[in-house]
């Protein structure tokens, strides 16, 4: 059965608060934890890239992306919820172990499956200015 449009916006936060406990070079992932959120077999489009991935593939990728992160997180400024789909207008805020910061304005389309995994991760995101 299909989620109705409330349980795609808790699903789509739930995914991001995942991203917030789990990208940061301290947390220790395991596959299955990556199987929380995301589908045996999903794709990934990030700024026009298009990638098939497994939970082992996306695994090896947070792994190395999450290295030198303190953390990440999110102001989400719109959300859009429609059929399979949750499409998020949002600041993403990455923290480095070294002080590092960067900002971007996001937009995120997921779609899930109908367990409430994701099986498209669509993701255009632009670098704002560093601010001091």
């Amino acid at each position: 059965m299909p989620l109705d449009r409330e349980q795609l916006l808790r699903q789509a936060n739930a995914v991001l608060d995942w991203n917030r406990r789990h990208l940061n070079a301290t947390s220790v992932l395991s596959e299955a934890q990556v199987g929380e959120c995301f589908a045996e077999h999903f794709v990934v489009e990030p700024n026009g890239r298009h990638y098939a991935a497994s939970r082992a593939d996306y695994l090896a990728f947070l792994n190395d992306m999450k290295a030198g992160m303190a953390g990440i997180d999110y102001d989400v400024d719109h959300a859009l919820a429609d059929g399979d789909a949750v499409t998020l207008s949002m600041r993403a805020h990455i923290a480095y172990g070294d002080g590092r910061r960067e900002h971007f304005r996001a937009m995120l389309l997921m779609r899930f499956d109908a367990d409430g995994k994701v099986v498209l991760w669509h993701e255009v995101y632009v670098p704002l200015p560093a601010t001091t």
